[in-house]
């Protein structure tokens, strides 16, 4: 299998924010169980344990799982004095790319903009650094400015290497703007991971159309072309990149699955794609999977698992009240739309994937 370097990591520049710790990593049983604990919605007993690896670490991978951690429990003052300490440590971009990662990864986008922004004026003709600066501002529902700097990229994007230009094609899909990106999209990429990311790439224009049987292919495809194994904690980190991927393509086509029926194929791609380090992904495969057992009768199970969504990411916990309160009265007011909001401010780039995520959730609910 021929894998290009440069095609394992085409999202960003630098990578995706602070890596997975196992429980065999030396010193790292601490963190270890904080992210066990903060996985079953117990973020409150995490976050000492959090703060007491980056105090004693002081690496910018342990002081960002730490800020990330501090957003998603609601404590952005706390949080923000973290990464403005990365910051004004920062003189040529490269922390404020890492920082901008990490917050697109962990569904804060419109914080990631300023990160971004510095990281790319600091070397405005690096692909990755622009790339990066599209993303966040598409992900934060910027769509002109994203449109702004893309113009200004035409002239250099023709000399970019393949993954770059299958990056910038996923966001001018993202967009709306599919001619330009069908024209990136034409050429077969040599290497077996960049066919794999064009597959994926390529789904975005069915997913936009509602194509469930298109999506479930290509998607299905994709996921055939890397190696198995990549869904497990031990993943190499060149191949961390591709791993997300994956992730990604595993909801998306556990959408297209279920839309499509029987929906019982859905939920082994849902509950892998759970895994997922971004949390946009984890929270829709845990939504999907929730509607998956309000389907089957199973309504102690859903709520389970979205209470525990609530105990990670604060920015759920209302929405779940409000779902709850709704299951048990006759109120008239829609039970899923607070969750589809919290859901779409992780990355308001995916609203063609949140919509009927969420409609699926929403039908569950009546179903006999």
């Amino acid at each position: 299998m021929r894998v290009s370097v440069a095609l394992l990591s085409i999202l960003v520049a630098a990578a995706l924010g602070p890596t997975g710790t196992s429980a065999g990593d030396a010193g790292s049983l601490g963190v270890y169980v904080a992210g066990e604990l903060d996985q079953q919605g117990k973020l409150a007993e995490a976050l000492p344990l959090y703060r007491s690896r980056a105090e004693e670490t002081g690496t910018q991978a342990d002081r960002l799982r730490y800020a990330t951690a501090l957003l998603r429990a609601g404590q952005r003052e706390a949080a923000e004095a973290v990464l403005g300490e990365l910051r004004r440590k920062d003189t040529h971009g490269e922390s404020g790319a890492v920082v901008a990662s990490s917050l697109l990864a962990a569904g804060f986008p419109a914080l990631a903009v300023p990160h971004a922004r510095a990281a790319h004026e600091a070397a405005p003709r690096d692909p990755g650094r622009t790339l990066l600066l599209i993303r966040a501002l598409t992900a934060a529902g910027d769509r002109e400015s994203a449109r702004a700097l893309i113009a200004k990229t035409r002239g250099e994007a023709a000399r970019w290497a393949d993954g770059e230009r299958l990056e910038l094609a996923r966001w001018q899909i993202r967009m709306g703007d599919v001619r330009p990106a069908r024209t990136l999209l034409d050429r077969e990429p040599p290497e077996v991971v960049g066919q794999m990311f064009r597959d994926s790439i390529r789904a975005d224009v069915a997913l936009g159309q509602r194509d469930w049987p298109a999506v479930s292919e290509l998607l299905g495809r994709a996921e055939r072309r890397v190696p198995a194994g990549l869904t497990g904690k031990r993943v190499a980190r060149a191949w961390r990149n591709v791993q997300r991927e994956l992730y990604s393509v595993q909801l998306r086509r556990a959408l297209a699955l279920w839309r499509e029926g029987p929906r019982d194929r859905a939920v082994p791609e849902a509950r892998s794609a759970q895994a997922s380090d971004e949390e946009y992904v984890r929270s829709a495969a845990i939504l999907l999977l929730a509607a998956s057992d309000f389907a089957g009768g199973r309504r102690a199970e859903a709520q389970a698992r979205l209470d525990a969504l609530a105990g990670h990411d604060r920015r759920f916990a209302d929405p779940v009240a409000h779902l709850r309160k709704a299951l048990a009265s006759d109120a008239k007011e829609d039970p899923v739309a607070p969750l589809q909001a919290a859901l779409a401010g992780e990355d308001r780039s995916l609203e063609f994937v949140t919509a009927p995520l969420v409609e699926s959730l929403r039908e569950s609910l009546v179903t006999p």
